[in-house]
């Protein structure tokens, strides 16, 4: 098996994605994707859509976005990674039958080790976008347990616990965080929470968590960037500002799974299962994916 050195380092690629326009993207995506591997990255994370955008604005667009998984971006992705030996999670528009999906995919050495779809659509995404029926896989690879959630997916606290359950080392999102900071009135230099979001789940589960946002403005929305890396202990060992760039983070993968810090202080071996469901009732079994 490739690449099973320890610690492995994380890339978040945070783009500038053209709307509507998968041949820039994929050029930008193979530059970018490049210069990371050529640092040394093992796993990389792209934003969300990274090959066409999300401001889709009609069910026709969602169609015209939209490629079956194995398809013309799956196979660019896995074709990178298995020349390159590294692993690649990205998200696009899939299509199965009729249905519409927002799918993140993880590619690898051995080729499309499996997929994710977004739970949680955000916005308009719920007129044309099923939520994602493929529960939460947890893909096993020589580097360590890797895990999928897709941006809005990350403000719900039961997914990264459900991460956790599996055994999950870390959890790579894809996101579109929108710069939300005068609707909010977010403090500088804060334009979107979700890095918090993903750092308290990292906190809350003993994960490291990969996000990578993108950069740019789209019909007046601004995507701010601050991608976050986050270690097991919530704190950011990787982050971004709000311009093209990839941030790295050397990582022993391992250290997700040594959970059990302290007797009375470990988020996960004191949950009161007396209260509440030791597996918020979600089940592996009914996902064929789920290793």
């Amino acid at each position: 098996m490739e690449n099973n050195q320890s610690p492995a380092r994380v890339a978040c690629i945070q783009m500038d994605v053209a709307q509507s326009d998968a041949a820039v993207n994929l050029e930008t995506a193979h530059r970018l994707i490049g210069q990371a591997c050529d640092n040394g990255a093992t796993l990389l994370v792209l934003p969300e859509q990274f090959n066409i955008g999300i401001m889709m604005k009609s069910r026709e667009n969602a169609y015209r976005a939209a490629e079956p998984i194995p398809g013309k971006t799956a196979d660019f992705l896995v074709e990178i990674a298995q020349q390159r030996k590294v692993y690649i999670v990205a998200s696009q528009v899939e299509q199965e039958g009729y249905d519409l999906y927002n799918t993140a995919i993880l590619a690898g050495p051995d080729g499309l080790l499996g997929k994710y779809r977004k739970l949680h659509p955000c916005g308009d995404e719920a007129y044309w976008f099923e939520g994602g029926n493929l529960g939460i896989p947890v893909f096993h690879t020589p580097i360590g347990r890797i895990a999928m959630l897709i941006c809005l997916d990350a403000y719900y606290p039961e997914t990264f616990r459900i991460c956790a359950l599996q055994n999950a080392d870390i959890v790579c999102v894809p996101s579109n965080w929108s710069d939300v900071s005068a609707s909010r009135n977010l403090p500088a230099p804060y334009r979107t929470m979700a890095p918090t979001v993903c750092m308290s789940g990292a906190l809350c589960n003993h994960l490291f968590v990969a996000a990578t946002n993108r950069v740019g403005r789209v019909d007046g929305v601004i995507f701010p960037g601050q991608s976050v890396i986050a270690n097991q202990w919530g704190a950011p060992i990787g982050s971004a500002g709000d311009a093209e760039e990839i941030i790295y983070a050397d990582v022993d993968l391992c250290d997700s799974r040594r959970r059990y810090f302290h007797p009375t202080n470990s988020r996960l071996a004191n949950r009161r299962t007396d209260v509440y469901s030791y597996s918020l009732g979600y089940d592996p079994k009914q996902y064929p994916q789920t290793k």
